[in-house]
């Protein structure tokens, strides 16, 4: 199921529980954990551009570009862990930790040094993480059955960190970070087991998520999360 189906199936589920039902959980404290899959929605001429034109510190001499081959992989695992207070049926707020995981770009590139034939790798890792803050709408379908939707912020460190050799220098490392307040959104069910356990399914999107270097992108998250109820 794509992220646009999932919106969809949870919006229609949504309008079918617009009618009265049973309450599925009581005001309180609970807390929990998820996990999932994130995927950035950002392409790699920022990399490459990046990858192309950097001047590296002396003593160091710029290799200049003639050609390269890029790779740029978006997904990666996430995971995080989060409190929150139920106010009534239909209003909670939560804050957390969450980490979205890795962008890598790899590149092989070719050109010259100082009129020297040269060869070079420039490998890129970025990963971003950071404490969320949100506010939950909550419909109950049923005793057990309940949809949410999600609005809030994350207060994100995003590191980046870089890899560079070529067959003439020394090879050079270098790692920064940068601290952003990115708009997060989401929409997910719940499933409530054994009175105190819910289960979740989520989808977030997290806005202009990563760094300013190579860009940055929207984030989006499925989740699977377990919450326990105090």
């Amino acid at each position: 199921m794509n992220h646009k189906q999932l919106f969809v199936a949870t919006a229609l589920a949504a309008l079918a529980g617009m009618m009265p039902t049973a309450q599925a959980a009581q005001p309180g404290f609970y807390i929990g954990g998820l996990y999932g899959q994130a995927d950035k929605q950002i392409d790699i001429d920022g990399f490459n551009t990046y990858a192309a034109t950097v001047v590296y510190p002396n003593p160091v001499v710029q290799l200049t570009v003639e050609s390269m081959t890029a790779s740029l992989d978006t997904s990666d695992s996430g995971y995080g862990f989060f409190a929150g207070y139920r106010f009534n049926t239909h209003l909670a707020v939560e804050g957390g930790y969450v980490d979205l995981g890795n962008v890598t770009y790899r590149a092989n590139l070719t050109g010259n040094i100082t009129g020297i034939p040269t060869t070079a790798v420039t490998n890129v890792d970025t990963e971003s993480a950071g404490i969320s803050v949100s506010a939950l709408g909550v419909w109950p379908l049923s005793y057990r059955w309940e949809v949410y939707g999600r609005a809030g912020a994350l207060f994100s460190s995003n590191d980046f960190r870089l890899f560079y050799d070529d067959i003439e220098q020394n090879p050079r490392r270098d790692q920064f970070s940068e601290s952003d307040v990115d708009l997060l959104a989401g929409v997910g069910t719940s499933f409530s087991f054994f009175e105190i356990y819910d289960v979740r399914v989520e989808y977030q999107r997290i806005f202009d998520s990563g760094d300013k270097t190579t860009g940055e992108g929207d984030n989006d998250f499925i989740s699977l999360g377990i919450t326990v109820v105090f």
